[in-house]
């Protein structure tokens, strides 16, 4: 994949920190033994709490307190210090208060121990810059003496394969669910915690991290070693930010390589943390369009609520590449499917009608009551000839249409449902093709639903919307990945030796300039300082013209009068000219005016905005928009990490709700496609090859038809 800051001179901003080798965190992450230090006689406290949570760990476990030495606590040795363990221990839980933590860190650095976990906060967390320090001094120990620690400030980890509960939270003995496909790493102990106790109804997962402060190993650290784990077949991951948001793209190829799909939930969604800017795309790209870029980017799934990360994880854990786009429902409740049609068609999901084959075996299944179409309605009837149900299903599977059966369960019976989960799965297994339970009834945790979730290969949601939202995320996901072949544009260091060495705004002009440089077709204009200039510039140019303010100092010239359109004669455009040079004046007094830019009126076509910004955490992001000049009214818009192949282009063009404009909507013609996502990917060339010497730009409107695209106003907001 083709990482920002890739091309062009070298970057001032280092590349991203390599992801931690798996094999170094295999110690830490899944031990043979752990030592807590701090183990306390109280089974409430957070060192005897962990103890107990691995009671089921059949590897060695010592406590470290020199108040107990000699005592057993909680069914495990407790001896004076690490000296005193005959052997290193792999993982070490430190469960001090952080005044006592650099005592123990020296202590595990001089055992060699394989890793530590940390409860500790008051750290970082708290804002204060001497416990910042403290806890930079922490990680900077820790990584000198190649000792890797999850924490401070979290709540520890499992690894539920081998019943070791390395955490503070309360009754992990409970999860006696076997361990499974989905892996599970959120920054939230809290959240990882709630995620985890789906091992109490049943879930099953075989591990789980939380990160707190990531003062040393952050979420990709911890989710890239699940990865390398074989019983690990999706990984659910919940973030709240990174120090450098460009490791998520490393992890995604970590993913890619190791062929298992991320399931991922940005906590934290809200845009509070775009400021405001000088251009339009500067207020559209805000915090929760950037990390959905590079969530898509990282080739990852993402969800946007908590409820929808471990259903959505099974799902991918569970049914393997879909084998057809379509979407079969069947079900005992007429009601039920008519509900799971709803959604499915809500969300552009195919549905089509069964083969002659497949009907066939339905009508002779189904009373004539009942509907052998799809969704197909087995009627109550199907309690009374069990086999009905098996035939149905697996006329429906054998059906090539199909890569899906939905299986609204409506209702909850201790004695039945259960082993219909059972004939579920080995349908499964016979058909080569998922089933998905809906779970209707409010009966929540149920016997029915507690085999679901053990099994291997049956997904089940407790809602049909994220039920069949799953399923659109899964096609997508399977879909298969864009070009990413980027081709230098020949005049792009041209481009680059154009910008100005210090913080600047480039006026319109100098920003088309610097668009053309690298492919952007631009407007064909002259500049006039004059209103006499301007009127023999139109006659040169050709009527009709437009008039636009040229001033280094205004961003957007609408805003102030410094517009006029459809210039027809040279007095008009002499009128024009007083017009805007005294709107300026009045609106901005202390701007300066260079004149007017004369161009000729642009063929017509659909608005778009193609503009691009820094973003703190991913780097130059390319954005594009439908609207133009009214793009902050649409909202319609999609971004991407800079920079972008053609391909990715047209794919961020398609993702467009106002594409159907640029596909000849009501009989329009359509724009030439090929040429706007050259454009775009041009544009974001230039963003990723100035190595945050731009800090925004934009070309707003693009004009785009069947003629090509035109960029008519551009803007660039140089940081030096």
């Amino acid at each position: 994949m083709q990482q920002p800051g890739s091309i062009g001179q070298a970057s001032s901003r280092p590349g991203p920190e390599p992801l931690r080798d798996p094999a170094s965190l295999r110690r830490l992450l899944s031990p043979g033994s752990v030592a807590v230090i701090g183990v306390s006689a109280e089974p409430t406290r957070f060192g005897g709490r962990t103890v107990t949570n691995l009671v089921n760990f059949t590897g060695q476990v010592w406590g470290v307190n020199p108040k107990y030495a000699g005592q057993p606590l909680h069914g495990r040795p407790c001896l004076a210090s690490l000296d005193e363990i005959p052997e290193s221990p792999d993982c070490v839980l430190i469960a001090l208060p952080r005044e006592q933590m650099m005592p123990a860190v020296e202590a595990c650095i001089a055992k060699k121990v394989g890793g530590i976990i940390a409860f500790a906060s008051g750290y970082g967390e708290t804002g204060l810059a001497d416990r910042l320090a403290e806890e930079a001094r922490l990680r900077d120990r820790c990584r000198e003496a190649g000792l890797p620690l999850v924490g401070v400030n979290c709540l520890g980890i499992v690894d539920h394969v081998l019943k070791a509960g390395v955490t503070f939270m309360p009754e992990y003995i409970r999860m006696t669910a076997p361990a499974g496909g989905v892996a599970i790493t959120s920054q939230s102990g809290a959240l990882g915690y709630a995620l985890m106790q789906a091992a109490e109804r049943g879930y099953s997962v075989c591990h789980m991290t939380t990160a707190g402060n990531a003062t040393d190993l952050d979420v990709c650290d911890l989710a890239a070693y699940q990865l390398s784990m074989p019983e690990c077949r999706a990984v659910a991951l919940a973030v709240e930010g990174l120090r450098d948001g460009r490791r998520l793209l490393l992890l995604g190829e970590a993913a890619r390589r190791a062929g298992k799909p991320i399931v991922a939930l940005k906590l934290g969604r809200g845009d509070a943390g775009a400021a405001a800017a000088a251009s339009h795309t500067g207020s559209l790209a805000g915090s929760a369009l950037a990390w959905s870029a590079a969530f898509k980017r990282a080739g990852m799934v993402e969800v946007e609520d908590f409820d929808a990360l471990l259903e959505t994880a099974a799902l991918f854990a569970k049914a393997g590449k879909p084998k057809a786009p379509g979407v079969a429902i069947v079900t005992a409740s007429g009601g039920a499917g008519i509900m799971a049609a709803d959604h499915a068609e809500a969300l552009g999901l195919d549905m089509p009608q069964p083969s002659a084959e497949a009907r066939a075996v339905l009508e002779a299944a189904i009373p004539d009551f009942g509907a052998a179409r799809n969704p197909c309605d087995l009627t109550a009837q199907a309690a009374g000839n069990p086999a009905s149900f098996g035939k149905c299903v697996l006329a429906m599977m054998a059906d090539p249409q199909y890569g899906v059966i939905v299986y609204p369960q409506v209702y909850s019976h201790q004695q039945t449902t259960p082993g219909r989960i059972q004939e579920i799965a080995e349908l499964t297994e016979r058909g080569g093709k998922p089933i998905i339970v809906a779970w209707i009834p409010e009966q929540l945790e149920a016997p029915g639903t507690i085999a679901a979730d053990a099994s291997p290969v049956v997904p089940l949601f407790r809602s049909m919307r994220r039920l069949m939202n799953a399923i659109r995320l899964w096609h997508q996901y399977h879909a298969g990945r864009d070009d990413d072949a980027v081709a230098r544009p020949a005049g792009l260091d041209a481009a680059l030796a154009a910008l100005p060495p210090g913080p600047s705004v480039l006026t319109e002009a100098e920003a088309k300039t610097l668009f053309a440089k690298v492919g952007v077709p631009v407007v064909e204009e002259r500049r006039a300082a004059t209103a006499e200039a301007a009127a023999e510039a139109a006659a040169a140019t050709g009527f009709p013209v437009v008039l636009k303010l040229d001033s280094p100092d205004i961003a957007h010239k609408t805003e102030v009068g410094g517009v006029k359109l459809n210039l027809g004669d040279a007095g008009a455009v002499r009128s024009a000219f007083a017009e805007i040079t005294a709107s300026a004046k009045y609106h901005a007094p202390a701007a300066r005016i260079d004149g007017v830019l004369v161009q000729r009126m642009s063929q017509k076509g659909v608005e778009l905005i193609l503009g691009g910004r820094q973003d703190g955490q991913f780097g130059p992001m390319v954005l594009v928009g439908t609207g133009g000049v009214q793009a902050e009214l649409w909202k319609d818009v999609v971004l991407d990490i800079a920079p972008v192949s053609p391909a990715r282009a047209e794919a961020m063009l398609r993702g467009l709700k106002g594409f159907p404009l640029l596909d000849g909507f009501r009989g329009a013609a359509k724009a030439d496609l090929a040429a706007v996502a050259a454009a775009v990917s041009a544009f974001s060339m230039l963003l990723a090859a100035a190595e945050g010497r731009i800090d925004e730009a934009e070309a707003n409107p693009l004009i785009a038809g069947e003629w090509g695209c035109l960029a008519v106003d551009g803007l660039v907001k140089c940081a030096g």
